[in-house]
């Protein structure tokens, strides 16, 4: 504290200051009654006026945090379930996993409260304390809840229009308040301020600073992704409540234990951050209890490893709402449509991990027509399928390939084999105003350039057998694009030229076939301009 600060006179009332007149914006104060009425003061309390406040048997005082601070306390209501004994052993027990080893114990008032201090050797920011106290604790099974379990300084939101204030708390020992320091077993040992002093400067003294503040970053994620679960995006909203009622609903009939167990894994994992046994434990729990189980389930022998099953499925490919694991998060930059889209392919590469194919290009071919997807979406997705850029090769351990429509599966390794019944690429007659490939083709096409033939067919050559995708949706992009530099256009121009062609003005709104045929019109108006 500066020295320009009028202290009190008394050497107790300047190191009771120094300990607790940091911050004395929005103190509260309350007659000295029980039950306490506590009111804010709207106004700078001066530290000679605190310090006689504090000598006042008729009047309560109390504190807020200011941006640092020196120490932090636990409030532990009278019958709490945390106010025994037993538990502030559990409590003190938690708080050394993070460098805070040495507290002080007051009874607050009267009534039997009690308030565990934590003093520091020195200040650090307020809302690292909190953070740190709050998730420590929460990790470790407490539960925080007023009229059980409150942290000071407690981890507060920022406020938009104005600032929110930490919450304040009483100060401890004030003549006649009914507050005392305690012994580990909540025995009295008096209220005198030089022995909380003495206890107080001991506590400051056996804090593991460094292991505290290496807490801090990680208090303050865990926290961030705490809340982030809580605020979830209208999108997120909605697909948390689809699986609500669709895990609400249960049995209805036989066969639906795949789709249930998938429901109710994902819910549990996504909204709940459950996962490893905890998560196949909620899977067992959830399903035995849901309505018609007993009725329908032909599984309720074996339903724990079937959750198994499920539990390490999910987790492959969701995640928590909150946390940060990959680019796309559900509920969040992704669309409900993206993650049924997801959920498909990594079926349909479970049910086709033991079919052999000539190519990548025929794989995701399969997987296409087996996922019921566009290439297009197959290949925003690789980390799923892609060999070369899945960091871990996905062959969807835990999702049954009976959930693959069988006759899919067959259809796609036929099609793959045979490049003139690719859908994608080659069109059937009466579907654009070409004869199909089986009438064969009049215009030539490569990456280099186009050729204008006398009709405007679907401009591709005859695929190779196995290799029905000319290129990569990656690749057609990129040739889009260069095909734009080369001919100089600007963004209004090329919004102008696919509103005429497709009555679209967004590269994104287009259909997988229309992106070829789009990089097809490019290549032709190149070969215009060099006429």
């Amino acid at each position: 504290m500066a020295d320009s600060v009028l202290l009190p006179h008394s050497e107790v009332g300047q190191h009771f200051i120094n300990l607790f007149g940091d911050y004395l914006w929005e103190s509260i104060e309350s007659p000295n009654v029980a039950p306490a009425r506590w009111r804010t003061l709207k106004h700078q309390l001066r530290p000679r006026v605190l310090w006689e406040q504090w000598n006042n048997p008729t009047v309560l005082v109390g504190v807020r945090f200011g941006h640092t601070t020196r120490y932090g306390m636990l409030d532990l209501d009278a019958g709490g379930r945390y106010c025994i004994p037993s538990a502030i052993t559990e409590i003190r027990g938690a708080l050394e996993t993070v460098g805070l080893n040495r507290t002080v114990l007051v009874r607050s008032s009267h009534r039997g409260g009690l308030h565990l201090y934590i003093p520091l050797p020195e200040a650090i920011k307020t809302f690292d304390l909190a953070c740190i106290i709050t998730q420590c604790l929460k990790a470790q099974g407490f539960t925080l809840e007023k009229g059980h379990l409150e942290v000071f300084p407690n981890p507060k939101t920022y406020g938009v229009d104005q600032f929110v204030e930490y919450n304040g708390h009483r100060l401890p020992l004030q003549p006649q308040s009914g507050s005392w320091l305690l012994t580990d077993d909540l025995e009295p040992q008096g209220d005198s301020l030089s022995t909380f002093f003495e206890q107080w400067e001991w506590a400051a003294l056996g804090q593991d600073l460094e292991m505290l503040l290496l807490s801090a970053p990680h208090a303050r994620e865990s926290r961030k992704q705490e809340f982030n679960r809580r605020s979830l995006s209208p999108q997120a909203q909605e697909w948390k409540d689809d699986l609500d009622i669709e895990i609400r609903e249960g049995w209805t009939g036989s066969g639906q234990t795949n789709r249930l167990l998938k429901s109710i894994a994902t819910r549990s994992h996504v909204f709940e951050g459950l996962s490893g046994t905890a998560l196949v434990d909620r899977i067992v729990e959830l399903a035995i209890a849901s309505p018609g189980f007993q009725e329908h389930c032909r599984h309720q022998n074996e339903i724990r490893s079937k959750a198994r099953h499920w539990a390490k499925s999910v987790e492959g490919y969701y995640w928590p709402i909150g946390t940060r694991r990959g680019q796309r998060i559900p509920g969040g930059e992704n669309t409900l449509h993206q993650l049924d889209a997801r959920d498909r392919i990594a079926q349909a590469v479970a049910a086709l991990k033991d079919t052999e194919f000539p190519s990548i290009r025929s794989f995701a071919a399969a997987i296409a027509n087996a996922a019921r997807s566009s290439l297009q979406t197959l290949y925003r997705n690789t980390d799923l399928w892609h060999p070369e850029k899945s960091p871990v090769t996905v062959t969807g351990q835990g999702v049954e390939p009976a959930d693959v429509d069988r006759e899919s599966i067959s259809n796609a390794i036929a099609e793959a084999e045979n490049p003139c019944n690719q859908p994608v690429l080659h069109t059937t007659g009466g579907g654009m105003k070409c004869g199909g490939p089986e009438a064969g083709l009049k215009n030539s096409f490569s990456l280099d350039g186009g050729v204008r033939g006398g009709d405007f067919s679907f401009p591709q050559p005859p695929a190779p057998k196995n290799n029905p995708i000319p290129i990569p949706f990656d690749e057609c992009y990129a040739a889009i694009q260069s095909s734009v530099r080369q001919l100089g256009w600007s963004m209004e121009r090329l919004k102008g030229f696919l509103s005429e062609k497709f009555g679209r003005s967004r590269m994104a709104e287009l259909f997988d076939e229309e992106l070829f045929v789009l990089l097809y019109w490019l290549r032709l108006e190149r070969v215009d301009a060099q006429c």
